[in-house]
């Protein structure tokens, strides 16, 4: 009997989300074949099986996560008696025990065999706020301790509140537990997916990067120019591919702005590499995938690039290298609407550009193209001079996009 586990991806990887089993049980199933789809914190990933032969038992369902080392999936090979099994990997996650001598709070979910179960971010977080995780009331699956429990926890819980027995002769009635409002067209939706990555993800943003956020408006009249001539020479070039190239020339200026936090260190690294992140809607949620070395690229590599990459990222194609070391991001959501917003900073990075919907004002040839940018930043090492200057430096790179055409 051969059993598959989930193997390690990479990246600091520890876990991932079974989105998809393409085999059931039963099922004959050939090298190579497309086993099962998994989502991690960086990239969503098909899985092929490594052997032939019938799939007896699947471990994990659709929605379950699963952490790396655990057995997905076992399959009946020819031979399978002596089919060698993998070892758990050294770096498996260990779970915390609960201390003998407490008892946990009321309603607070334990395992069977009293350990607490969370990602291995949840529990720097709770160390770094001094809070005991046995403790806390884990709403995940299995009692899993999640980012919002953290944040919902109160030390006030850890607690009972003592009631004094009533006197003999006194009745007390309790009053019913009020059951939540709802109607039976109402609905409950569970992060899941995707969906739940960018949960957690943006949970974390903001509980540990204090955010602000400047905005400027820009005329992009020019670039639109600039657009137009070289569509002409069926050179398809966007104003995205502009703010993507704009930003890593105004970035190599304030280069506090191209930094990573390092959250364990609790310092940060200038990068001395420009990789763009730009947000992408996709049928699933937001996926963000990078163009490396922006400064080294013409704006039509990068315009063709981001074409590439926004496709495969809408068909769940994009490799994990695709989706790694970027250094800033855009996103750029003036293609549905909205004047103005505050976006939230892609973690570990210290700022995020957002780009609005492009206004046309006045006819013929005072017509004008106007939009607004936002730009978010970490105020723990950016302040607001200095994300100003950002900006305004930006600004001029766009208004004139000659000189974009030029690096």
């Amino acid at each position: 009997m051969f059993e598959f586990k989930l193997p390690d991806i990479g990246e600091g990887v520890s876990e991932g989300e079974i989105v998809k089993w393409h085999v059931k049980a039963g099922d004959t199933i050939e090298v190579d074949q497309d086993m099962v789809e998994v989502m991690t914190d960086k990239v969503t990933v098909q899985i092929p099986s490594p052997v032939k032969g019938t799939v007896k038992s699947i471990l994990f369902q659709e929605g379950q996560v699963v952490q790396v080392g655990k057995v997905l999936i076992q399959i009946e090979t020819e031979g399978g008696a002596h089919e060698p099994k993998a070892e758990m990997p050294s770096h498996e996650v260990k779970v915390e025990s609960a201390p003998v001598h407490e008892e946990p709070s009321p309603g607070v979910v334990k395992t069977l065999t009293g350990l607490v179960l969370a990602s291995p971010a949840v529990r720097r977080i709770a160390r770094e706020k001094g809070i005991d995780m046995t403790r806390v009331r884990g709403t995940g699956d299995h009692g899993r301790v999640t980012l919002e429990d953290l944040e919902n926890y109160r030390p006030q819980e850890e607690k009972p509140v003592q009631v004094a027995e009533p006197a003999p002769e006194v009745e007390i009635q309790k009053a019913p537990a009020k059951p939540p409002i709802v109607s039976a067209e109402d609905e409950i939706l569970e992060p899941r997916g995707l969906r739940r990555l960018i949960f957690e993800k943006m949970t974390k943003s903001k509980q540990i990067i204090p955010h602000f956020t400047v905005v400027e408006e820009v005329d992009l009249t020019r670039a639109g120019q600039v657009i137009s001539a070289l569509g002409k020479m069926e050179m398809k070039v966007t104003f995205t591919s502009f703010f993507i190239k704009a930003s890593a020339a105004a970035l190599k200026e304030y280069p506090y702005l191209n930094a990573i936090y390092n959250e364990e260190a609790r310092n940060y690294t200038l990068r001395k590499s420009y990789n763009i992140g730009v947000a992408v809607d996709t049928p699933d949620g937001l996926t963000v995938p990078v163009i490396m070395n922006v400064d080294q690229k013409a704006i039509t590599e990068v315009a063709q690039e981001l074409a590439d990459l926004a496709s495969r990222a809408r068909k769940s194609q994009l490799k994990l290298s695709e989706v790694q070391n970027a250094t800033f991001t855009v996103s750029n959501v003036g293609t549905i609407g909205g004047i103005m917003s505050t976006p939230i900073i892609n973690f570990p990075e210290v700022a995020i550009l957002g780009v609005h919907r492009i206004i046309k004002s006045g006819e013929g040839l005072s017509e004008r193209l106007k939009t607004n940018l936002s730009l978010s930043c970490d105020h723990r090492l950016i302040d607001g001079a200095m994300a100003t200057r950002f900006l305004v430096r930006l600004k001029e790179y766009l208004e004139n996009p000659e000189i974009l055409l030029m690096r």
